[in-house]
């Protein structure tokens, strides 16, 4: 429907994940450009302005050099018959990964397992590596009994903790010191001295919708021409590591 849309001169706005296979993706984004038309892509987190803060902290060097990334998105619920719980949530937290660390990636392995309908996976998890060393971790299941969507970025300097439900969306900053020198004494305990840590929430106003400040730039971008900052080019990204971990993936589960 899209590339018909694009292909009838018409400006679009695709859900997550912009295709199911990269090929069909790069499909959309030439005939967008060949249009001279917007391909936007719902990747609605990146409009929230607690993501946009955590991407001028990383930016700004606030954390020190990013290390690793967690993203747990879990919950009871909305359980589909017709995709598996990678193609369906992960797109969500690719697109946060790339936008908070916008490095090549360099490996990613998916363990899938299917426990309540045969070769549809509800658990999974993936394991990433991106160029220069920074790892990431992404798990998703729909069977758990605490509902969640975070993201915890690393620094060597300093920690940020994202929590996205919408009811309950909060950003914390985390402070920490570690004492890596070598044990002055012999015979010291074999661990490494934690000298300080403490969190302090940060306040982002955060009550806009980020659905409603996507809209407004979707809009923006059909009328200037610009850009979007979840254009069809740039989400081609997400697409390329979803079928990517599809193909190193493992399968298990008891369905």
């Amino acid at each position: 429907m899209a590339l018909a849309a694009l292909r009838a001169g018409k400006h679009v706005w695709v859900e997550k994940p912009l295709a199911l296979s990269a090929a069909h993706g790069r499909e959309l984004v030439d005939a967008a450009r060949d249009a001279g038309r917007v391909l936007f892509v719902d990747e609605t987190f990146l409009y929230d302005p607690l993501v946009r803060e955590m991407k001028r902290l990383v930016d700004a060097g606030a954390l020190g050099p990013v290390l690793h990334l967690t993203f747990e998105r879990l919950g009871m619920g909305r359980i589909r018959r017709d995709s598996n719980v990678w193609w369906n949530s992960a797109p969500h937290d690719l697109s946060i990964l790339f936008y908070l660390v916008p490095r090549p990636l360099s490996a990613i392995r998916l363990y899938r397992h299917a426990h309540l309908q045969p070769g549809i996976a509800d658990v999974a998890l993936c394991d990433v590596e991106l160029e220069g060393g920074v790892s990431a971790h992404i798990h998703l299941s729909w069977l758990h009994p605490e509902k969640m969507a975070k993201v915890v970025v690393v620094g060597r300097e300093r920690m940020l903790a994202y929590e996205g439900r919408f009811e309950k969306r909060g950003l914390t900053l985390y402070d920490f010191t570690l004492d890596l020198s070598p044990p002055a004494e012999r015979g010291a305990a074999p661990i490494v001295p934690i000298s300080g840590f403490v969190g302090r929430a940060l306040e982002v106003p955060a009550a806009t919708e980020p659905l409603a400040l996507a809209a407004e730039h979707f809009v923006e971008c059909v009328r200037t021409g610009a850009e979007p900052l979840t254009s069809g080019a740039r989400s081609l990204r997400v697409v390329d590591a979803l079928e990517a971990a599809d193909r190193t993936a493992t399968g298990g589960g008891s369905a």
